[in-house]
């Protein structure tokens, strides 16, 4: 699918991040948001794959530790989304979008789950689903099934194992080189 976004300029700095990880950090971001492509792509959400791609850019840039955190969505809807805003409305983006991508980066560090008649309940279930899927970077044991959304997600656990190993120890100045890199593999 065509997302029409420029990859290229989706390029993270280490120095975004309220907390520099390498758990939390560039290349998990770039994996959650090749995630968020793919699971679209699946489901044939066009539209909704790239709020949620947006949303997957700023979804951790707030964390203050690696550790359990509810509120680090909230605080990078808060203190992130402004700054990128300019970004996201270049990929074609309406403003009332960004309200679903506030919704979805607060919502993606939550337990609870949106009803599945919100409005954002697809960009969100898209990000959490592909944040999920990242989840293998912890262990094996981290990634329950029980708590992806989409079955499509739970087909994908295997290739999102694969692209950890694959990426887990380079580094890219952008989305695009890590797309480039992992449609290689």
């Amino acid at each position: 699918m065509d997302f029409r976004i420029d990859y290229k300029a989706f390029s993270l700095k280490s120095n975004y991040f309220d907390n520099q990880s390498i758990i939390h950090g560039i290349n998990h971001t770039y994996r959650v948001m090749y995630h968020v492509l793919q699971i679209a792509t699946v489901l044939k959400l066009k539209r909704e794959g790239v709020v949620a791609f947006c949303a997957a850019y700023i979804h951790d840039l707030a964390r203050l530790n690696d550790g359990y955190c509810t509120q680090h969505g909230a605080w990078a809807s808060e203190r992130k989304l402004s700054l990128y805003k300019d970004l996201f409305l270049r990929t074609g983006l309406a403003d009332s979008d960004l309200g679903e991508i506030e919704i979805a980066v607060t919502n993606h560090s939550l337990t609870k789950e949106l009803d599945k008649n919100d409005n954002a309940y697809l960009v969100t279930a898209l990000l959490k689903d592909a944040d999920a899927l990242d989840r293998i970077r912890l262990g094996d044991e981290n990634l329950d099934l029980g708590f992806l959304r989409f079955a499509e997600s739970k087909m994908m656990v295997s290739r999102s194992k694969e692209i950890f190993f694959a990426t887990d120890k380079m580094s890219f100045r952008n989305f695009a080189e890590i797309l480039e890199f992992i449609e290689s593999i």
